[in-house]
């Protein structure tokens, strides 16, 4: 079941990155525009983790409290990650934030899980690679602001593996729908602050209304999977597997179906972080 469990999950995160991709590249995308795109996503997770939150029949103050802080990363980072895919390539956007599983699998070291030497130097040449990866072609500038959304979304995602941690570690770990559900209505919440007066100005084409109520079902997935996976799993193993698999997956859609090309210096980067993502997980 764990196989399958990691199979969805990764499956879950490359679509809704498909999906992200689609909608930020599809026209200039302010900063309302995605965030209106992201209340319809946030619209079918809060149903679908209301729906097991009844079942469970269960939501204490500390998975209120502890859901409300992933639901604050979470809004940031996907709003970060739409904006960094706006301005950049799918393929090195997607190699930064996916590396963010460096934070929560050096964070099992405080839940008593340990780190191998090997894994933490995998970690370092990761780092390395990530640099190459950032290299630009000959006439092109570099882009400060899609590299600061970039690492935005690195710390924001990095943080909630985190949290899933801290949940999943209490004693209250059998509450993932309230748990999620909490993160997904402050998402919600906070996401409307953010638009402010543009709640009512602010649209997008029926299309990708459609696209984030489908990202939506993604999300869904994803969330509920990795929670229970990050209980079952150790962070080194977990968080590598499940980020590995998934920016393997995405690069090859980046090139082969949103036709993005890459450096020589910029491919050896993407390829090394890639290596690097499965030599972690595989390394003793």
């Amino acid at each position: 079941m764990t196989v399958v469990f990691l199979i969805v999950s990764a499956a879950s995160m490359v679509l809704q990155n498909c999906f992200f991709n689609s909608f930020s590249k599809s026209a200039p995308r302010t900063s309302k525009e995605i965030t209106y795109f992201n209340c319809f996503t946030y619209v079918v997770c809060i149903l679908l983790f209301g729906i097991l939150t009844l079942i469970q029949q269960s939501i204490s103050i500390f998975t209120v409290i502890t859901g409300f802080i992933f639901g604050f990363l979470t809004a940031n980072s996907y709003t970060n990650r739409m904006k960094a895919l706006s301005k950049g390539p799918m393929n090195i956007t997607l190699l930064i934030t996916t590396s963010s599983m460096i934070i929560p699998t050096l964070s099992g070291i405080f839940f008593g899980e340990g780190f191998s030497l090997p894994k933490l130097c995998g970690v370092i040449v990761l780092l390395f690679f990530i640099y190459l990866s950032l290299g630009t072609g000959k006439g092109s500038a570099f882009d400060k602001s899609w590299f600061l959304f970039s690492l935005l979304a690195f710390f924001c995602q990095g943080f909630i593996g985190v949290m899933q941690k801290i949940h999943q570690a209490s004693q209250y770990k059998e509450e993932t729908g309230g748990f999620l559900l909490m993160a997904f209505v402050f998402s919600m919440i906070y996401s409307f602050f953010m638009l402010g007066k543009g709640v009512k100005t602010t649209k997008i084409e029926n299309k990708y209304k459609i696209f984030s109520v489908a990202c939506g079902v993604f999300v869904f997935a994803m969330n509920y999977l990795n929670l229970l996976l990050s209980g079952m799993l150790p962070s080194q193993l977990f968080f590598p597997l499940v980020n590995g698999s998934s920016i393997i997956i995405s690069t090859l859609i980046s090139v082969l179906l949103f036709k993005e090309t890459l450096t020589k210096k910029q491919l050896i980067g993407v390829c090394g972080g890639i290596a690097c993502l499965i030599a972690i997980c595989l390394l003793p």
